[in-house]
């Protein structure tokens, strides 16, 4: 017959090898034959809690202490046990209890302290932790809670000085190290933070959330997120660290993080591709991961982004455009507003029903205002540089840009067209055509878009730019070419695009990929006075005013249109005559309010 300290030996054996089922067996064997055992019930009570079962745990243990009020570790446990349900007030007078009965129990005094910080009572936390050490000096647990407890607040070198404590009793420390990144990144010292994340991370290799915080440590570090600059981190040094944060995502994923990692996956994800530095390969591993999660979450736009994205590198822009379409079906207007990419992938719409249906379609928003042409261009001349803008970059801009845009004798010449202007504006654009006739003329639209969404006035002027063209084209007979009035004009165009000879389009593009709605960039756009130049402008307009009439107008639809319109010309075989330019590389124009020149 095993004897009852054979039995407790057995049940602690299984407990300890973490064979649950039968250590609990021998436990309630012991109770069956003797149920005032006060160590079976708690010992059954801890393994209750461990196996989340906190209530029943609760219980057991509570009766033990009924039976032994003065078992120390009962009080303890239990202590433990009412901080896990969220008691830390009962908690921290349980463990209070169990350092009365035994004060020299570091761990007594340890949990005391975790309890007392969950209350936000920080110094007598601290207290407990430097009893815990004086009680047993390398209790390295109780110096990295103390870390831990000031290392987000504003005692950050307080902190260090518990965690470096705490590494020196324990350097091997995962959970150490990562408080140190912790400690450095709410201290603002996003190196010292990867420093901290790398070790931890090296420590548990298999960890995701110790990859996931080294991601998140290394994307503050990069300089790259807007609410993190850094001056000594310009943009291009942030190629590498955006690489590596999405390798590190990936990995955490790999190894079990979780969905907070799956979002900073794909909102770093967009960030690269916005500037221009995430390559196809990264983006078809991430946006294997999105195809899973819209399968679990049909509306996560920053999923549907990435995937989006990969489909337009492959030239399937159809197929992105009813993705996207798809994905915002449940998001309010609200939402749409407030997330750049959807706003962004929402007028991107290159499906042929859609494309087909413009031919005929007349936008209301190009006849909701006045438009007028007090000086228009001349009869006669070469090509015509056409800037849109509202009376607050007319003033910034105006009078740089046709300083460059009309100082040589030969150059080209220039119509302005204005949205809103005041009396002060027209004043201004009257004297400056008068003193260059020939070489400058202008427009003028009033139109009130108040019911439209905020910032559909500078949407609005940017995309004006084609209504006017088309305009200007069937006034002039002359190439009329799109540009910012933020560029400056640094050369005449030369005579063969001048002429409009041997071409219909002449674009400007950024080859990073970054997406449909930045491939085709509107600051430099050619059109020819031919047949196909004319459709275009036609099309683009359509396309323009559709989203206008619909509210649905966003930053970047002056670009997404063209875009569409092209892509699908060139799907169905009809390309236009083109003249193509790098992004940023033009030999007549620089643009250095957008970092050149």
């Amino acid at each position: 017959m095993v004897s009852l300290s054979e039995a407790y030996a057995i049940a602690i054996g299984h407990h300890r090898a973490g064979r649950m089922g039968e250590a609990a067996g021998v436990y309630r064997a012991i109770l069956d034959a003797d149920p005032r055992q006060a160590d079976a019930l708690h010992l059954l009570g801890v393994l209750a809690g461990q196996t989340g079962r906190s209530e029943e745990a609760l219980s057991l243990i509570a009766q033990a202490i009924a039976l032994d009020p003065e078992a120390a570790d009962y009080h303890d446990n239990l202590g433990s046990l009412r901080r896990t349900a969220g008691d830390a007030a009962r908690a921290a007078a349980q463990h209070a209890r169990a350092l009365a009965l035994e004060p020299a129990r570091a761990k007594a005094a340890f949990n005391r302290g975790l309890a007392l910080g969950d209350l936000g009572r920080v110094r007598e936390a601290l207290g407990c932790f430097r009893a815990a050490l004086l009680i047993d000096p390398g209790y390295g647990p109780a110096a990295l809670a103390a870390g831990r407890l000031l290392g987000g607040g504003a005692e950050p070198h307080a902190a260090g000085r518990w965690l470096a404590h705490a590494l020196s009793l324990a350097p091997d420390s995962a959970d150490g190290w990562a408080a140190i990144g912790r400690a450095r990144l709410a201290a603002g010292e996003a190196d010292g933070a990867v420093a901290g994340y790398d070790r931890a991370a090296r420590l548990r290799p298999d960890d995701g959330a110790a990859l996931s915080n080294l991601a998140m440590a290394t994307l503050q570090a990069s300089g790259a997120l807007p609410e993190f600059p850094r001056a000594d981190h310009p943009e291009a040094s942030w190629a590498e660290p955006l690489a590596r944060a999405l390798d590190l995502f990936l990995a955490a994923l790999e190894r079990g993080a979780g969905e907070v990692a799956e979002a900073a996956l794909f909102r770093t994800a967009v960030l690269t591709i916005h500037r221009g530095m995430l390559d196809d390969a990264r983006l078809e591993r991430i946006a294997e991961w999105a195809r899973d999660r819209l399968r679990r979450a049909p509306g996560d736009g920053a999923a549907a982004a990435c995937i989006a994205h990969g489909l337009y590198r492959r030239g399937r822009l159809v197929t992105a455009s009813r993705l996207t379409r798809r994905c915002l079906r449940g998001w309010s207007e609200e939402a749409i507003r407030a997330d750049p990419q959807a706003a962004k992938w929402r007028q991107v719409d290159a499906r042929p029903v859609f494309l087909d249906a413009l031919a005929g379609y007349r936008p209301r928003i190009a006849g909701a205002g006045e438009r007028s042409m007090p000086v228009p261009p001349a009869a006669g001349g070469g090509a015509i540089l056409l800037v849109s803008v509202d009376s607050g970059y007319w003033r910034r801009f105006g009078g740089w840009f046709l300083s460059h845009a009309l100082k040589d004798p030969a150059g080209d010449r220039v119509h302005v067209h204005i949205v809103n202007p005041g009396a002060e504006d027209r004043a201004d654009l009257d004297r400056r055509c008068a003193a260059r006739p020939g070489r400058l003329s202008w427009s003028l639209e009033r139109i009130d878009l108040s019911a439209h969404a905020p910032g559909a006035e500078t949407t609005y002027y940017a995309c004006a730019r084609f209504f006017v063209a088309l305009d200007l084209l069937d006034r002039t007979e002359a190439p009329v070419f799109i540009t910012d009035i933020d560029a400056r004009c640094t050369a005449p165009l030369p005579p063969d695009l001048r002429s409009g000879a041997d071409w219909d389009l002449t674009i400007m593009r950024d080859r990073r990929a970054r997406g449909p709605f930045d491939d085709l960039i509107v600051s430099f756009l050619g059109v020819a006075p031919t047949a196909a130049g004319r459709a275009f402008l036609g099309l683009v307009g359509a396309y323009i005013g559709w989203f206008f009439d619909r509210g649905e107008a966003a930053w970047t639809l002056d670009q997404a249109a063209p875009y569409a319109v092209l892509h699908d010309w060139t799907r169905r075989g009809r390309a236009p005559r083109l003249r193509e330019y790098e992004f940023l590389r033009l030999p007549w124009f620089d643009f250095p309010v957008k970092g050149e020149g």
